[in-house]
């Protein structure tokens, strides 16, 4: 046989493979394919199994790092090659569901308040608690989703002093306060990816709402007479209601395609204007008033620093 008799079939597999097209996935992944056609959302592409058939499939864009093609679309004498990078306009996952954990800190919370130095040491343990946040948000694009969230704040103080009732008399007065605050609003989502893999996000939201605020008061103390003492118990209700802003900020990695984890922090403004107040104390007696204009707002802002888990779907 002649030695140059498989020439040509050998020229025919090597202008075969050099012809491919070439898919290269943001996991590093390289599909050698034939590419029929590229929209603003994902390339369709066909694949030749072993036994001859092909298949067609379609990728989303948000999935491609960069591809490129043997030929242009159109028919042209000279074919070229194209490499194009992948536009970001594509959300990687239509949805994000957020949860952020951690600790809060309300370093103005006294600041409009009228009492002496002591007294607000005293309440300090109010200003820092636990908070929960939650938000949901639907990706219009690969970097801004709109949404809803909300937000979940507790702190307590439980104490007890001595007051001096006379000069040679000293009896105990305890108090337990219990803090809540409810913060739910509509929020906007920005998510940018620093790296060419998209394993780092770094997430900013904004949200306008309505934040619900709750302090549960009890008291016992000591009602002295000429024969001695007796303790009894007051319990009160503090609650009030006001329109308030949120800015949070994340910064995460994706441990697997649907979950992230990282760590981040918020900021929540409000500024209490109007309240209501319930009183119940010994003996059936009550004290009660309604919604009424403060003689100075409570600046009920807040601080957050959290842990952060993210699912996208």
């Amino acid at each position: 046989m002649n030695k140059f008799a498989l020439l040509p079939l050998f020229l025919i597999l090597f202008l075969s493979t050099k012809a491919q097209d070439r898919i290269i996935t943001i996991d590093h992944d390289t599909i050698h394919c034939t590419i029929l056609s590229i929209n603003n959302d994902r390339i369709r592409y066909e694949l030749k199994n072993e036994v001859g058939s092909v298949n067609g499939r379609f990728m989303n864009l948000s999935q491609v790092a960069e591809y490129t093609r043997s030929t242009q679309p159109e028919k042209k004498s000279k074919p070229r090659k194209l490499k194009i990078s992948k536009p970001v306009s594509v959300p990687d996952n239509q949805w994000s569901l957020g949860l952020n954990i951690g600790g809060s800190t309300m370093p103005w919370y006294f600041d409009n308040l009228q009492s002496s130095t002591a007294m607000l040491d005293y309440y300090s343990k109010l200003k820092t608690g636990f908070h929960i946040n939650t938000g949901i948000h639907y990706m219009i694009t690969g970097f801004m989703g709109v949404g809803a969230e909300y937000s979940f704040f507790e702190s307590s103080y439980e104490g007890t002093v001595q007051t001096e009732y006379s000069p040679s008399i000293f009896l105990p007065v305890s108090e337990k306060y219990r803090e809540y605050s409810n913060y739910l609003g509509p929020s906007v989502l920005f998510q940018q990816h620093p790296d060419i893999r998209r394993k780092f996000i770094i997430s900013e939201s904004l949200s306008a709402g309505v934040l619900f605020f709750r302090l549960e008061g009890k008291s016992t103390f000591p009602n002295v007479d000429n024969s001695g003492y007796t303790d009894v118990t007051n319990n009160s209700l503090f609650t009030g209601n006001s329109l308030s802003a949120k800015f949070g900020l994340t910064v995460e990695y994706r441990l697997l395609r649907h979950v992230s984890v990282g760590v981040g922090g918020n900021y929540i403004w409000c500024s209490l204007k109007k309240a209501g107040l319930e009183s119940k104390g010994p003996n059936n007696t009550s004290y009660s008033t309604g919604n009424q204009e403060l003689t100075s707002a409570m600046n009920l802002s807040r601080i957050d620093y959290s842990f952060v888990l993210r699912y996208h779907f």
